[in-house]
C-alpha cells in the first residue's frame, strides 16, 4: 500500500520553525498497529490521519486521529492545524465553509481567515493535582519559585516568575515522566516589551515527546487562565522551544479559539 504524506510546520509562517506534523489523508484507516508504526517511523511529536466522511453530502467532514511515536492521543492542536492546511492544499475542501473533524474529543470546527487557520477547541480548567505530583514538583524545582496552577485533563501546569525562568528551565525528564497525566506545562507572563502576552513550554516524555515545539492543546487551559488574569479575552502566545512558535488565542468560556499559520515542508509517498 502507498500513502501520500506531507510534513507541515504548524504555528509559523516560516519553515524550520513551529511544530512539524506528518499528515496523511486516507480512504480507509489502516489498522491501528500500522498507524502506530507509521507514527513511530516518522518520529515527530504527532502524525495525523484524516478520513473523508459523507463525501457526497458534506464535503468538509472528516474523521481525524492523532498518534505520537508511542500512543494514540485524544486531542492535538498543531497536527489539527497541519492537516487543515494540507487538505486546503489538496483542494478537497470548500474553504468558504468550516471543516468538521470528528475526533476522540468530539467534533472540532476549523475555519479559515485568509492565511490564518482558526480552531475551535473545548476549554479545560485547572483542578488540584495529586499530592504525589506536588512532591515530584518540589523535587523538580527545589528552592526555585513556582506556583502550581493545577491539573487540566491530562496536562499539569506550573506558573513561573518570569519569561526568562521559562526560557532557562532545565527539564529533568525522568522526574517529569513520573508526574500524573500526559504532559507538563510551564508558563509565565511575557516581558513588558514583548508583542505577545504570555509564554510557555511543554514536555511529555512518557509519550515519547521530550519537549514539544508548539502545543495547541496546551492553550486550551492556558487561554482561560491568562484571559482571566490579564482581563482580556484575546491574547497572543509564544512557546519558547528551540524552534519557537506563535498563536493567537481567544477565551470563549467553554471553548477556546486557537489561530495560527502553517507551512508545507515536504510532500511525498510512503510504502507500507
Amino acid at each position: 500500500m502507498q500513502l501520500e504524506i506531507a510534513i507541515i510546520d504548524a504555528f509559523t509562517n516560516q519553515t524550520f520553525r513551529g511544530n512539524p506534523a506528518a499528515t496523511i489523508l486516507v480512504d480507509e484507516f489502516p489498522e491501528e498497529a500500522k498507524m502506530q508504526q507509521i507514527a513511530a517511523e516518522m518520529n515527530l511529536s504527532e502524525t495525523a490521519f484524516a478520513k473523508h466522511l459523507d463525501k457526497n453530502s458534506f464535503q468538509n467532514h472528516f474523521q481525524l486521529r492523532w498518534f505520537t511515536p508511542k500512543q494514540e492521543v485524544p486531542l492535538c492542536g498543531h497536527a489539527t492545524l497541519a492537516i487543515a492546511h494540507y487538505l486546503r492544499e489538496l483542494s478537497v475542501l470548500d474553504t468558504n465553509l468550516p471543516i468538521v473533524f470528528s475526533t476522540l474529543s468530539g467534533d472540532l470546527t476549523i475555519s479559515f481567515e485568509e492565511q490564518l487557520i482558526v480552531m475551535d477547541f473545548p476549554a479545560t480548567f485547572y483542578k488540584t493535582c495529586s499530592e504525589r505530583s506536588q512532591q515530584l514538583l518540589a523535587a523538580i524545582f527545589g528552592d526555585r519559585h513556582y506556583e502550581i496552577l493545577g491539573q487540566a485533563e491530562d496536562y499539569l501546569t506550573v506558573l513561573l516568575g518570569s519569561e526568562s525562568a521559562v526560557q532557562n528551565f532545565q527539564p529533568q525528564y525522568e522526574l517529569i515522566a513520573e508526574l500524573d497525566g500526559f504532559g507538563f506545562i510551564i508558563t509565565a507572563i511575557a516581558d513588558p516589551d514583548r508583542s505577545y502576552d504570555f509564554v510557555s513550554r511543554f514536555f511529555a516524555p512518557k509519550a515519547g515527546i521530550q519537549e514539544d515545539p508548539v502545543t495547541g492543546s496546551a492553550h486550551c487551559s492556558l487561554a482561560p487562565y491568562w484571559a482571566k488574569r490579564l482581563s482580556k479575552s484575546d491574547l497572543k502566545a509564544k512557546q519558547l522551544s528551540a524552534r519557537t512558535g506563535e498563536l493567537i488565542v481567544s477565551d470563549r468560556e467553554a471553548r477556546v479559539l486557537l489561530k495560527g499559520e502553517a507551512m508545507t515542508f515536504l510532500r511525498g509517498t510512503i510504502s507500507i
